[in-house]
């Protein structure tokens, strides 16, 4: 299929956009403070967070807006899950405690195995900034990787290969759901690895946010991008909380 010139209402970038500033200002005020970055100049942190913080999630916005229609994918639908209004979003929370608890069996295997399941955790060692930095952040990446990244990958996968009938394949859709689970486990070894290798805990750290990708892109392709976010605030919420109490 040709790829047509469009324009983007700001309607549809809007919300996603400001949703996502908000975001990356919330992980502000614990990743300056992280150890790693103890010898940077503050200004810088901030300078280097807000731009590519702000310049990501305004890409993926404006991604998202320009080809999720396209391919079935919707910002907020609340229709489309079981209840109504705000309530219907109680069943991607609940998803996001299942995620919760798959992370901490994999803390668990970690220990059991002789690893450090603190290096899983060391984000969430910093008090009521660090729980924010959590939730704040997977917000940000669920803009970033299922409203920008999944959605290109499909669209680029059903403009290559539609369906006989001209519409999105299962194949398009899994293309775009594995691809930026994979970018989300790939992105959480660097944390892991700060202050020294342990294979067990890096595995697990790679791990966990693939499955947890894969679980919040299911999501967003059933449902919409807001059940993702929510389902991935709530696990990171749940997570940070228990993670600061067990380690």
């Amino acid at each position: 299929m040709a790829l047509e010139t469009r324009l983007v209402s700001p309607r549809r970038v809007g919300p996603p956009f400001a949703v996502g500033v908000l975001a990356v200002l919330g992980t502000i005020p614990f990743v300056t403070a992280l150890e790693p970055l103890a010898d940077v100049p503050r200004w810088l942190a901030l300078v280097v967070i807000i731009v590519s913080g702000v310049g990501g999630v305004g890409l993926a916005a404006f991604v998202g807006a320009a080809l999720a229609p396209d391919v079935g994918l919707r910002t907020l639908a609340p229709d489309r899950l079981p209840g109504d209004g705000v309530r219907a979003y109680r069943l991607p929370a609940l998803v996001g405690v299942g995620v919760t608890l798959l992370t901490l069996g994999l803390h668990g295997v970690v220990a059991a195995a002789g690893g450090d399941p603190a290096l899983l955790d060391r984000w969430v060692d910093g008090g009521a900034l660090a729980v924010l930095a959590s939730v704040a952040g997977g917000v940000v990446t669920e803009l970033v990787l299922r409203f920008g990244v999944m959605t290109f990958v499909v669209w680029v996968a059903w403009t290559t290969r539609p369906a006989t009938d001209g519409g999105v394949t299962r194949t398009s859709v899994w293309a775009g759901i594995l691809a930026a689970a994979t970018l989300g486990g790939a992105a959480a070894v660097p944390a892991a690895a700060v202050g020294g290798v342990d294979l067990l805990a890096i595995g697990a750290a790679a791990v966990g946010p693939f499955v947890g990708g894969v679980v919040f892109g299911s999501l967003y392709w059933r449902y919409d991008l807001a059940a993702a976010v929510v389902a991935h605030a709530v696990a990171s919420l749940v997570r940070a909380l228990l993670a600061a109490a067990l380690f």
